[in-house]
């Protein structure tokens, strides 16, 4: 197979997602995104982290001859060195290694004067493992970790007196933002006009479905939590992002009934099941289960990139 490199091309964004749902079955154990991380950090992360206009420079696109990814290098967007590889097939060494090449010149950040790169390997893949070490790179005591649950009755949605869920196209971007600002600590920060542009674009997300973007909402008109899926139909399961809650409502069972009800909602699309990003004792007690992971491995160097 004749394998090239090229850059990134706006039109690669469904491409990739295309990969990310074809190649589920074959690859869920190599570190690969599902589609709520590859539409929610281009729409929402990178406008939040004003990378929107230049993340497409720091992606790179391995290519068949027939003109199918099969491999991707990408970050979050976050600018925080760190890189994240799709991959359609299992690659070759020499193409891992051009594959490491691309990240650590193009997804290093400066700490103190050194270049720092940190990269998702899947446990038990030897291969990368055994690059990555070559290379200079150590394993942090730090796992990127998946969890699943298999799907029949998601139980009954109980909601306090007073609270009510509402879809996606009922609720204001800028709810959604002040929601989310709460939930995840940085509501004391300057919260400007890019995170209601945030959830303004997860809207043209091409996986985004309103009624699966669920806001608990109080008597106010205030939303308190918030739970939005992405289903993939091609292979059966919905994936929660974001998920969360604000502090002055939590433990009354606010997050457990919206994703109940998300949960009841993709049940009615065909789903067989749910995926998280996480492996917290919340998700566990609703009966998700760790199901594959990455660990982060680590590289620092002095000099430019």
């Amino acid at each position: 197979m004749n394998i090239k490199f090229r850059r990134y091309r706006a039109e690669d964004f469904i491409k990739v997602r295309d990969m990310l749902v074809a190649s589920f079955e074959e690859s869920n154990h190599r570190g690969n995104w599902l589609i709520d991380r590859w539409n929610f950090c281009r729409m929402v992360s990178h406008t939040m982290h004003d990378t929107y206009d230049s993340w497409e420079n720091t992606v790179g696109v391995w290519e068949d001859e027939a003109g199918a990814i099969v491999g991707v290098v990408n970050s979050e967007g976050e600018e925080r060195g760190e890189a994240f590889f799709q991959i359609r097939f299992p690659l070759t060494a020499a193409l891992y290694e051009e594959m490491f090449d691309f990240a650590e010149a193009n997804l290093t950040v400066d700490n103190k004067g050194m270049q720092v790169i940190r990269l998702r390997i899947p446990a038990g893949d030897s291969i990368r493992e055994s690059i990555a070490a070559s290379r200079g790179y150590r394993p942090l005591d730090w796992d990127d970790s998946m969890s699943v649950l298999p799907l029949g009755n998601p139980g009954l949605v109980h909601l306090p007196a007073g609270y009510y869920i509402k879809s996606g196209t009922d609720v204001s971007s800028e709810a959604k933002a002040l929601a989310h600002a709460k939930a995840f600590g940085y509501f004391e920060e300057a919260i400007d006009n890019t995170v209601p542009l945030a959830f303004e674009r997860m809207k043209l997300a091409p996986d985004y479905r309103p009624e699966l973007d669920l806001s608990v909402v109080d008597a106010a008109g205030e939303v308190v939590s918030f739970c939005t899926l992405w289903y993939d139909e091609q292979n059966q399961h919905g994936i929660l992002e974001p998920v969360g809650t604000i502090s002055a409502a939590r433990k009354q069972g606010l997050a457990r009934a919206v994703i109940r009800e998300g949960l009841r909602r993709i049940v009615a699309c065909g789903a067989k099941s749910a995926y998280v990003g996480s492996t917290m004792d919340f998700y566990k007690r609703l009966g998700f289960e760790p199901v594959f992971g990455s660990r982060v491995w680590e590289k620092c160097f002095e000099g430019p990139n």
